[in-house]
């Protein structure tokens, strides 16, 4: 008769297995503290702010791995002529595909201003679109005061926007700055996500 324990070995080969996975953190060569854009719904997103690098945070599951956090994509509707798209994250400073938690910023946003009629079909359409600062923003959180957003303007690239029977994909290029003192430079992203999530 077996041993119990070879009749649990099986199991506990996937948990080591699994609690030993990495992120999709690929190191830019040219960009250090950069991941290398990618284009296969990694849910990795690195920018520079200020020339420090950060990347998104992650959670590591209770049965071991690593998920990346995916963004929040919602319209905030106004009582202007547009309402606004947001695309937020929450972020920390990169150590090698690490965060450091104590970071200054805690979340970034990009902001668009959209028609009212805005809808999912509009978002896969801006695909292959660049996206010019005049009316573009963008914000940053602290730590201290989650509600102290510090605004600015942005320049958006939307390299590529797909959607799948259950999921949407999107890659691109951002970067902004707030007033003359916060430089957020050469960010890049690429997510993938529950089309269910999008409640627009």
């Amino acid at each position: 008769m077996k041993h119990p324990i070879y009749k649990l070995l099986p199991l506990i080969t996937i948990l080591c297995l699994a609690g030993c996975s990495k992120r999709n953190y690929f190191p830019d060569q040219d960009d250090p503290g950069l991941s290398r854009l990618t284009f296969y719904g990694f849910n990795i997103a690195t920018n520079y702010i200020n020339d420090v690098p950060y990347i998104n945070n992650y959670r590591k599951p209770l049965f071991g791995g690593i998920v990346n956090s995916v963004p929040s994509i919602y319209k905030i509707v106004t009582s202007s002529a547009f309402d606004t798209l947001s695309i937020s994250w929450a972020i920390g400073i990169n150590d090698n595909g690490n965060v450091q938690f104590n970071s200054p910023y805690q979340n970034i946003s990009l902001l668009m201003p959209v028609p009212k009629s805005f809808s999912l079909s509009d978002f896969i359409a801006m695909g292959g679109k660049r996206f010019s600062s005049n009316t573009r923003g963008i914000l940053i959180n602290t730590p201290q005061n989650y509600s102290d957003k510090q605004s600015g303007t942005s320049d958006i690239y939307f390299i590529k926007i797909n959607l799948d029977t259950s999921h949407l994909s999107f890659t691109g290029l951002f970067d902004g700055n707030i007033g003359d003192s916060i430089l957020i430079t050469k960010g890049r992203f690429d997510f993938k996500i529950d089309a269910d999530q999008i409640k627009f």
